[in-house]
């Protein structure tokens, strides 16, 4: 009883935030993201991301009805993210088990749904800078947390904080890392370099302490892109190099066995071991290539995939490597975008692309209007922040613990500023 009074009282206290000021319902969804859990009611899962995301649509709705006020003017990009919808909608006619179906519409809908929220809500540089530095403060919260987890227990041999498994871990904390460095760039205030700056080592330590290679990879050609875009000040370079000098030593000099972790030589091996778990999504999606085998339905058939083989090759040479491969792929395939070939079929992935391609040609091409802006750099990191993730999703799958939904955040704070800009310039011209 004392459980369900303490539940109702925080979700009315969230509705009386949410009601008085919209945007903050952004701001708990990103605390939320991290602390994920679930609450089992008559067989149904509830999560807090869910109940968050329903009080701040409805509260929108009420608003509209009463007083009139519109949350759902804005549009850009969403409208190309419909082809896609279709699609899964298209593909869910061929479920297998109603539950997995539902639950993978569900995490499709949530991604638009908190970029619509988004680029909405967030109407000025204010609450833009306010929900930045709540993606920063919950980040570098749970970094540190990773950190002294990781430090403190012997037998934890990859920082994973809240979220149980390292990979999405370091994914979440990547996704900010660039973010970090745009917001860095841009501030004016040395106290507020000094705060981001410490939120950056905590950020790159936690991340570090992971040990995930697809992350690594990911965020390191990111942060390429993003430091050959950006207008980098000498100051902040000379600085960044010190930050990263001083990291690479103390580790190096660590009785950390790092390139056991992270050596060359074993991310070509993690690499060719999930190369090898391809060709099953081949194997899976042939006999229906336009529509898949339905959204959600990944996790029953390759279980009936692996029982037939083993089998099949049970007097195999190649047993271990057939058994270590199965093994990788009981989840998924370790590549969203073949996941949703498997699933969803040539249109659901090619639709996925065209959306895809959308927002990297209109951030892209807004890239030239910041060029004489201050929050140019800032508009650098975001973009970061957006490719780092489809980087990510070559060798992983970061549609779980609502990473996606903080990648929805950072995409609408792009599209944002984007539009500040572009109210600016065109004010100035009138």
């Amino acid at each position: 009883m004392s459980f369900w009074i303490c539940t109702i009282s925080i979700v009315c206290v969230i509705a009386g935030v949410i009601y008085y000021k919209p945007y903050l319902g952004i701001v708990f969804v990103i605390i939320s993201i991290p602390f994920e859990g679930n609450i089992i009611l008559d067989s149904i899962s509830i999560y807090p991301l869910e109940v968050i995301l329903a009080i701040i649509v409805f509260i929108c709705m009420v608003k509209f009805i009463v007083r009139g006020e519109n949350y759902f003017r804005n549009t850009k990009l969403v409208l190309y993210y419909l082809p896609f919808m279709f699609c899964i909608l298209l593909s869910a006619f061929k479920f297998m088990e109603f539950s997995l179906m539902v639950k993978e519409i569900i995490r499709w809908l949530e991604l638009i749904l908190v970029y619509f929220l988004t680029i909405n809500l967030i109407t000025d540089y204010k609450k833009t800078r306010v929900i930045l530095y709540s993606v920063v403060l919950t980040t570098s919260i749970v970094s540190l947390c990773g950190v002294i987890n990781y430090l403190s227990i012997d037998m934890v041999a990859r920082a994973s904080s809240f979220f149980g498994n390292p990979n999405p871990f370091a994914g979440y904390v990547g996704l900010v890392v660039p973010v970090l460095f745009g917001m860095m760039m841009t501030s004016t205030f040395y106290w507020e370099r000094i705060v981001l700056g410490t939120a950056a080592v905590f950020s790159i330590l936690a991340w570090f302490l992971a040990f995930s290679r697809s992350a690594i990879l990911s965020l390191v050609l990111t942060m390429i892109l993003v430091l050959f875009l950006a207008q980098v000040n000498k100051k902040i370079v000379i600085l960044v190099t010190i930050v990263f000098t001083i990291f690479a030593v103390t580790f190096l000099s660590s009785n950390l066995k790092i390139k056991d972790r992270v050596g060359l030589s074993l991310i070509r091996d993690n690499m060719e071991l999930r190369a090898m778990c391809y060709p099953i999504g081949y194997d899976l999606v042939k006999d229906d290539m336009i529509l898949g085998i339905g959204i959600g339905n990944y996790p029953l058939c390759i279980k009936e995939f692996i029982e037939r083989e083993s089998y099949s090759r049970r007097s195999s040479s190649m047993i271990i490597n057939i058994e270590a491969r199965n093994l990788t792929v009981q989840e998924h395939l370790h590549n969203l975008y073949l996941q949703l070939f498997v699933e969803t079929g040539l249109m659901g992935l090619c639709s996925f692309i065209f959306w895809l391609a959308c927002i990297i040609r209109y951030l892209m091409s807004a890239l030239k209007s910041f060029e004489n802006s201050r929050n140019y750099n800032l508009f650098v990191g975001l973009i970061g922040g957006v490719i780092v993730y489809l980087f990510n999703n070559l060798t992983d799958i970061l549609m779980v613990h609502g990473i996606h939904l903080q990648w929805g955040i950072i995409l609408g704070l792009a599209v944002v500023l984007t539009q500040l800009r572009e109210s600016e310039t065109c004010s100035k011209v009138a």
